[in-house]
């Protein structure tokens, strides 16, 4: 991404989270504000499933990677914790739909500076409040320590936290994937829902194709997807930084367990996984 713009990224995102909305209505992650923060309506949404035939694929994986990580953290909550961090939160609206108001919940959204002052934009424009629970932390995961800005956003360090981590790995060096996993296992009784992509190798021969020009549109604007792992090399990273009790979930048990709740969803396999790992 470009240092003083919003990621596009991000944006494409919100608007997959959108079009799940108006589509299949909200079936695997009900979020009221996912249109109201891009100020956008239906027929936006609705333009944007029908560029392309793949376009249902996406906005499964988008909507079930935030199903399956809710779901997780709402146990953790059960379990006591009470600091939540969503590292690269780009449009996320869960601090918005905080089912746990009641408890003290911290929420902390981490991201590029950029990428945060848009979103302020974003809801000041919507009329949507910031709820007294949420704390912004302005980080450049390649360059910044996140542990320093978490802290100076009064994260307690010797306290439990869910972090989620939802479309950032494939966008980072392997040096920052292992900067911020070493900080993470340095929280006691932490938890992480993150995602991350295959080698090509991994996605149909349509995907692949698609994803090949999805790659080469993002080296126009700055956005590269660097990373990519093989399951086993996921595993072995995870258990060398002390992670136990590791759940990696492909696309095909995506599908299966989400995909009737996606309008006309696709044929094709995505070499796309959510990993659920603890402390």
């Amino acid at each position: 991404m470009k240092p003083d713009e919003p990621s596009r990224t991000a944006l494409m995102i919100a608007r997959q989270r959108a079009a799940h909305q108006v589509l299949d209505h909200g079936s695997i992650l009900h979020d009221p504000f996912a249109l109201k923060i891009l100020r956008e309506d239906e027929k936006d949404a609705h333009q944007l499933a029908n560029q392309h035939p793949i376009a249902s694929i996406g906005r499964l994986f988008t909507a079930a990677r935030s199903r399956i990580a809710e779901d997780a953290l709402s146990r953790a909550v059960e379990r006591g914790v009470r600091q939540i961090v969503i590292l690269g939160a780009g449009l996320d609206t869960f601090a918005l739909r905080n089912p746990h108001g009641a408890l003290e919940i911290r929420i902390y959204e981490v991201d590029h500076p950029a990428t945060q002052a848009g979103k302020r934009e974003c809801l000041a424009e919507a009329e949507i409040a910031l709820p007294p629970w949420l704390r912004f932390v302005p980080v450049d995961f390649e360059r910044d320590d996140v542990g320093e800005k978490l802290v100076a956003a009064g994260f307690q360090q010797n306290s439990p936290a869910f972090f989620t981590w939802l479309g950032v790995v494939p966008y980072l060096s392997q040096d920052a994937i292992n900067r911020t996993l070493d900080y993470m296992s340095s929280i006691e009784n932490s938890d992480v829902v993150f995602d991350y992509m295959e080698p090509p190798e991994g996605f149909s021969e349509e995907l692949r194709q698609i994803e090949k020009e999805r790659t080469e549109q993002l080296k126009k604007i700055d956005e590269r997807s660097v990373s990519r792992f093989e399951p086993a090399g996921i595993a072995e990273i995870l258990r060398s930084h002390g992670f136990s009790d590791l759940e990696d979930i492909n696309y095909q048990e995506i599908a299966s367990r989400f995909g009737s709740g996606v309008q006309g969803l696709a044929p094709g396999h995505a070499g796309v996984h959510v990993v659920h790992a603890k402390h």
